[in-house]
């Protein structure tokens, strides 16, 4: 009887360790995989040969239509980056839905604010190409009104970013990260 009673607290206790080591698993592969996100965005907006920096030559340039393709590309990254984050497996992870959404919310703002760029550049081009006088103060003051609004989206991203670093730090503390 005794020794019965010592296999089931020792099968419970094994289960208990097998249950934690796996959400301990899951949690250091979600954690990897935001970290590899985190990387693939750095490399898109601020990397030496990034799409942002391409993009930012083509408008040194003024060669508007091939800035407005690496936007394109940019939106298709972004995409891969939402797509791959929506489909991490977050059961039974501690804060695995809430890392997971903050997350997802913080690329999506970042995608926005950067895809946002699309509207300035056809705008610049506008501007550019207009040869009436009055059409193209307005195109000016449509351009800084742009502005306006890129500044709400940078905003955007600025909570949506607080919002994933308090998460982030609740995933970690309650995975033991």
């Amino acid at each position: 009887m005794a020794l019965k009673k010592l296999g089931i607290i020792l099968l419970t206790v094994l289960s208990f360790i097998f249950l934690c080591g796996c959400t301990n698993k899951n949690a250091i592969q979600l954690k990897e995989i935001m970290d590899e996100k985190e990387v693939q965005a750095t490399s898109i907006l601020i990397g030496e040969k990034g799409m942002e920096s391409a993009k930012l030559n083509y408008l040194i340039q003024h060669d508007y239509d091939s800035a407005l393709l690496i936007i394109d590309q940019q939106e298709t990254a972004f995409n891969v980056i939402l797509k791959d984050l929506k489909n991490a497996n977050v059961d039974g992870i501690k804060k695995g839905k809430e890392i997971q959404q903050a997350e997802i919310d913080y690329y999506m703002a970042l995608k926005n604010l950067y895809l946002f760029s699309k509207k300035e550049v056809e705008q610049q081009k506008k501007i550019e190409q207009e040869k009436n006088e009055q059409k193209f103060r307005i195109a000016i003051d449509e351009r800084y009104k742009l502005a306006l609004d890129k500044q709400r989206l940078y905003q955007v991203v600025y909570e949506a970013d607080d919002k994933r670093n308090r998460i982030k730090k609740q995933f970690e503390v309650e995975n033991s990260l």
